[in-house]
């Protein structure tokens, strides 16, 4: 439990420090079907899509200003037994991206509630994206150094130790 804890705790922090704003665009990605999970019944997914699940803990995405159809994972394309997600882009608040980061890293860990969805978190107008993935850590990044120059500094104990060489060549030169 203190891993996921703890997970959870630094994803909440580095994204508020990445995402400095009130509403933040998550784009989520919901499986095509949950019912086929090998723990559907114990998760109580054999019936409803991603999306009614993540309703239930309490996102709504309902009012998505985009939708589309593709894979989540950039390699699927390759793969014939890959299925296309349906992926919604909506505004959130803060405590839905609290609970979009719970489930985030819920998955892997087996924590409970979650729903058989997956979030990425972007600024449009920084270039930057977040994506928290299991107690290991999270991806963030940028289309410029600057808008994570903060969190290299202030967080440079928390990185990946295959990262910080990429890292350092980066921010301290």
């Amino acid at each position: 439990m203190t891993k996921f804890t703890t997970s959870y705790d630094r994803a909440r922090k580095l994204a508020r420090i990445v995402l400095p704003s009130d509403t933040v665009v998550g784009i989520i990605g919901a499986f095509p079907d949950p019912s086929v999970d090998l723990n559907a019944d114990l998760l109580g997914w054999e019936t409803g899509a991603g999306f009614d699940h993540l309703a239930k803990l309490g996102v709504p995405t309902g009012a998505a200003f985009a939708e589309w159809e593709g894979f989540w994972w950039p390699d699927d394309k390759e793969d014939p037994e890959a299925e296309r997600w349906l992926h919604r882009a909506v505004y959130l608040t803060w405590e839905q991206v609290d609970i979009l980061l719970w489930n985030q890293i819920a998955q892997d860990l087996g924590v409970k509630p979650r729903a058989p969805v997956f979030a990425k978190f972007v600024d449009l107008a920084r270039g930057v994206s977040v994506y928290a993935y299991d107690d290991r850590g999270m991806d963030v990044t940028s289309l410029t150094k600057k808008p994570l120059e903060e969190l290299y500094l202030q967080h440079a104990s928390w990185l990946l130790d295959d990262d910080r060489g990429r890292m350092a060549a980066i921010f301290e030169n």
